[in-house]
């Protein structure tokens, strides 16, 4: 293949024996492809984009080419392989596939630190061995899952790659070192980079679909982030938010208690339905929550939400 995008080749990729992506090339780029065919070079590229089955699977298909001169990026965050991991999309070749002519094994994952501070990092090493009765290259790929994060993310991103020469039958240590930023996200309110505590998953892999190893590590953040909580900000934002929660539990306990004391009991199916309707509540702005209180409150919610602010 010679092409600038990624095609769809279904109609008649199983009908050929192999596939050779050799993308735009410069006037050396015969003499390449011949080496390749005729195995005097093993190929070791790996996709930056992913292969999608239809054109109509694509994050970006309900946007492009927009109108009126305009085009909305409507897709976010949620850019190639994030966006058909998050929708558990099928897809015909994904973000970071590419075969060789010999194979290799993942063994021993292992993190230098299952505990860090996001200034310090982690790194992560894993084994690789060439399998095969061929010399040949690997890429090996980092993907961090982020657990639990005050916005949404996607289910994991690449935050490190690299490629390891091996004869056949040898065996090298891979080492991969993850920063701060391998573990944040560009938080709006705050307007910077964000690192969270919590738990992440370094994701080992050799696509961003063949995970072979998982490791699991804790971050302590080691950032002073001002608190962003206004007017408008819900129940489970003053709750995330330590000096908020410290300023709204005197007197949010005795509501939560009879919160709970309401959707808390009955049977199996009431109690869910209780906790669906915690769960909404959580997403409320507060001040809509003192109104379903307003009689047993010593002022007017929007003054006692000021008062708590200031």
């Amino acid at each position: 293949l010679n092409n600038g995008t990624p095609a769809v080749v279904g109609e008649w990729l199983d009908n050929v024996a192999a596939v050779l992506e050799a993308w735009m090339m410069g006037q050396a780029g015969g003499g390449a492809i011949a080496d390749i065919l005729y195995g005097k070079v093993n190929p070791c590229g790996k996709l930056a984009e992913t292969f999608p089955l239809r054109l109509q699977d694509t994050p970006a298909y309900i946007n492009f080419p927009g109108g009126a001169g305009e085009v909305c990026y409507g897709e976010g965050i949620f850019i190639g392989y994030r966006y058909y991991d998050a929708k558990e999309a099928p897809v015909q070749f994904p973000f970071g596939f590419g075969l060789s002519y010999t194979t290799f094994q993942y063994s021993s994952p292992r993190v230098s630190s299952s505990q860090f501070k996001d200034v310090d990092g982690v790194t992560v090493s894993v084994d690789v061995t060439n399998t095969g009765k061929m010399a040949g290259k690997e890429i090996v790929q980092v993907y961090v899952h982020d657990r639990k994060a005050k916005l949404v993310r996607p289910p994991k991103e690449l935050k490190g790659f690299a490629k390891v020469a091996l004869n056949p039958g040898e065996t090298k240590t891979v080492s991969i070192a993850l920063d701060f930023r391998s573990f944040a996200y560009f938080h709006p309110g705050y307007n910077q980079w964000i690192t969270e505590d919590g738990e992440f998953d370094p994701f080992i892999g050799a696509t961003s679909a063949d995970i072979r190893c998982v490791e699991t590590v804790t971050l302590q953040s080691t950032l002073q982030l001002p608190c962003i909580l206004n007017k408008e900000s819900t129940l489970h934002e003053w709750m995330e938010d330590p000096v908020g929660k410290k300023v709204l539990e005197p007197l949010f306990a005795p509501m939560v208690e009879q919160m709970q004391v309401t959707f808390g009991g009955g049977d199996e199916d009431e109690q869910k339905n209780g906790m669906e309707t915690m769960n909404f509540m959580m997403e409320l702005p507060l001040c809509d929550i003192f109104y379903f209180q307003e009689t047993a409150l010593p002022m007017p919610p929007e003054d006692l939400v000021e008062n708590l602010l200031a």
